[in-house]
């Protein structure tokens, strides 16, 4: 069984990761999907790619990573995503050339579980600002055992005490 913490789009709360590394440890990964606004030494223990707003620190673009089944395609979004209504189906379009079967990505500031062409779309959403008014600021964790790919949403307000 894998467990994964995964972040993204934590902009000004600048502590999220060391409160995420504290109040949930020992995960086998935690990855941030980019717009963390921190130096890489701040973000010791993140498998981390850059967002839109990352561009003088010295993270790589994208990311990937197998546990299989599973063919994972790390990015920020902001490459295919444009707009207010993202467009998913470019995504999943898009992983699916690259020989990925799921995306963990940010950008949008909205969480999502959903699959697109057999490909699985995650986004944790945004433990800083939430584009969607009914949804809380989340970040997700996802646990993999055998074929098996479950998500759980985590309100970032339930760590801060």
């Amino acid at each position: 069984m894998t467990q994964i913490i995964l972040m993204s789009d934590s902009h000004e709360a600048k502590d999220a990761m060391e409160i995420v590394l504290k109040k949930l440890p020992d995960m086998d990964y935690y990855i941030h999907c980019g717009d963390c606004l921190v130096s890489p030494q701040k973000m010791n223990g993140f498998l981390t790619v850059a967002g839109n707003m990352d561009r003088c620190f010295p993270f790589p673009s994208q990311a990937s990573l197998t546990i299989d089944p599973f063919h994972i395609w790390i990015i920020h979004g902001n490459q295919f995503l444009k707009g207010s209504a993202p467009d998913y189906p470019i995504l999943a379009k898009e992983a699916k050339k690259r020989g990925y079967n799921m995306v963990f990505f940010g950008h949008t500031h909205t969480y999502l579980d959903q699959t697109i062409d057999g490909v699985r779309l995650l986004n944790p959403g945004s433990v800083w600002k939430s584009r969607d008014p009914s949804e809380p600021l989340s970040l997700m964790k996802i646990t993999i055992d055998g074929q098996q790919c479950r998500t759980e949403k985590i309100r970032f307000v339930t760590l801060l005490y």
